[in-house]
């Protein structure tokens, strides 16, 4: 896996707005509490308070898309390849990212168990983004942490994957998170940063709130 260089370039600013806040980047910008040119958490918050208000004064600008390939490779291995992606309809960064995931399943339903299954990963992905979402937060607030971590169970019954009863949804049927959070802030502080990481994280709310969308199919020749 080859390792991204980040560049603070308008690019990436608006990507991390995306990821980091949502539709809400708002939240702490105008916090006295704000730090506007001091490294907190590992996060410029200069470059994130002025990716904010450029947002703020520019309501067109900040659509991402972004891009991902899998292919199946034998039993239930299969590979995803992550590269660019577009900001406001342009490409960047489809040369210096070229990440490549591995997935599997367990023993249990006939996997070799080289690699996370998919629902696991999907709990990685929920995870991380709370913990970036919940980051970012608190470097705007000014607040140093020492501890954020974010652990999740899910409960999966395999009569709807297998289609054994119409009544069971072959997806997650529930999940439950437990952040345990740390800083140099007081409690209440402290709980309303993991909360907004839980709410304000993109992944978090798409698994909340859900997405339509519709395959296309096609049959290679």
């Amino acid at each position: 896996m080859s390792k991204l260089k980040m560049k603070y370039s308008t690019g990436v600013l608006f990507l991390a707005a995306v990821v980091f806040f949502g539709g809400s980047s708002t939240l702490y910008a105008g916090s006295a509490q704000a730090q506007t040119g001091a490294m907190v958490n590992g996060l410029n918050t200069a470059n994130l308070n002025g990716l904010i208000e450029t947002l703020k004064k520019n309501p067109d600008k900040g659509r991402v898309t972004f891009y991902s390939k899998s292919r199946w490779q034998d039993g239930m291995r299969s590979f995803s390849g992550f590269s660019g992606y577009s900001i406001d309809g342009k490409m960047v960064h489809e040369m210096a990212r070229q990440f490549v995931l591995l997935g599997d399943e367990s023993v249990e339903l006939s996997g070799t168990d080289t690699a996370p299954g998919a629902v696991e990963e999907l709990m990685y992905a929920l995870a991380t983004c709370v913990i970036a979402a919940a980051n970012a937060n608190a470097a705007l607030m000014g607040v140093k942490l020492t501890r954020l971590d974010v652990n999740i169970e899910s409960d999966l019954d395999l009569h709807g994957l297998f289609a054994l009863d119409p009544n069971v949804r072959p997806g997650i049927t529930n999940m439950r998170m437990e952040i345990t959070i740390a800083g140099d802030s007081d409690e209440e502080t402290l709980k309303k940063i993991a909360m907004l990481g839980y709410q304000y994280s993109p992944v978090s709310d798409t698994t909340r709130n859900g997405v339509k969308f519709s395959p296309v199919v096609k049959v290679a020749k």
